[in-house]
């Protein structure tokens, strides 16, 4: 088996793949610099190959992606037809999660505004702020980065509403849950509401004005899935009006955010630049590595892939709540 390496991953997961796999042959490279070469020469692919690779071939066997979304790899005839496609999912929830919860601090205790006091040295107590106790929080896309997050809200005593695509038994952790079509119902109970969607055409946009203005006046909402879900211009006109008491931001539909664009100016907005995931956090290295091994074994055996992914609807096939 000829295995080409193209995610970020630090020297010592490389070779715990190498020793899971002896027998086989693994050449490494970046998404940046990979080669046409280098793909018509293997017959696995682990990571993200750029959009100018021709991956519409007869000889590799599976794409196992480093990202959780995979919907530029599931357009029509971006794959030859034999290609199992596998996402990431499972490998950022614990770093993101923190993430989501450090944004949360940030608005809610005043943190920002602190930081900016710190460099006038400044001594001056803000009156205003929010509590994480016995809060409800709305999670909407209850993949694995909103059951990691559930899971750590708990520790804060939070009333837990899931609001995903199909519905399912109630998973641990969560107190109520919903399908998409009741986001509305659910949205004006929430003190938190956190984005964690993939893209897909029923997600993008989801979030417009009418949607903002059913959450309540001092509602935070985080966004760390895809910015595609938020109408960015609307909701600029809703913090503009007054309403939100915070926003935490670290995707946005255009990448990188223009320096000139008005969210940089909100005093209650935190922007971070898409770095809540990804490979500098040694639980989504360790995860995906053991991940890769595992699928490759399943792939030697012509069993089924974890977290492959369906191509008509963009999302894994099969989710675990552990």
């Amino acid at each position: 088996m000829k295995i080409l390496m193209l995610a970020p991953l630090h020297e010592e997961d490389f070779q715990k793949i190498e020793k899971a796999f002896p027998n086989d042959t693994l050449t490494y490279s970046t998404s940046e610099d990979v080669t046409q070469e280098m793909i018509d020469w293997c017959d696995i692919i682990v990571g993200n190959p750029n959009g100018h690779i021709d991956l519409n071939r007869p000889h590799i066997q599976a794409l196992l992606l480093q990202s959780a979304g995979s919907e530029v790899f599931i357009k029509p005839g971006r794959l030859a037809p034999q290609i199992k496609l596998a996402n990431a999912s499972g490998t950022y929830g614990k770093a993101i999660a923190e993430h989501i919860i450090g944004m949360i601090l940030l608005l809610n205790k005043n943190l920002k505004q602190y930081t900016l006091q710190m460099q006038e040295h400044l001594w001056n107590r803000l009156s205003t702020g929010k509590e994480i106790y016995h809060s409800t929080v709305v999670i909407v896309g209850l993949g694995d980065i909103g059951y990691e997050l559930a899971k750590r809200l708990k520790a804060f005593d939070c009333h837990i509403i899931g609001v995903k695509r199909r519905s399912c038994d109630l998973p641990p952790h969560i107190d109520e849950i919903y399908t998409t079509e009741h986001l509305d119902e659910v949205l004006p109970k929430a003190d938190y509401v956190i984005l964690a969607l993939p893209q897909t055409k029923e997600t993008i946009h989801l979030f417009d004005q009418k949607r903002l203005m059913l959450m309540k006046k001092d509602a935070v909402l985080i966004n760390v899935g895809r910015g595609s879900a938020i109408v960015s211009e609307d909701l600029k006109t809703v913090l503009k009006k007054g309403h939100l008491h915070g926003v935490g931001l670290d995707v946005f539909e255009e990448e990188p955010l223009s320096q000139q664009d008005e969210l940089w100016d909100f005093d209650n907005v935190i922007i971070t630049p898409h770095v809540s995931g990804g490979y500098a956090w040694r639980s989504a290295r360790h995860y995906f590595t053991d991940l890769v091994i595992r699928n490759i074994h399943h792939l030697n055996q012509n069993e089924p892939l974890e977290n492959e992914v369906d191509f008509q609807t963009g999302y894994r096939k099969v989710i675990d709540y552990k």
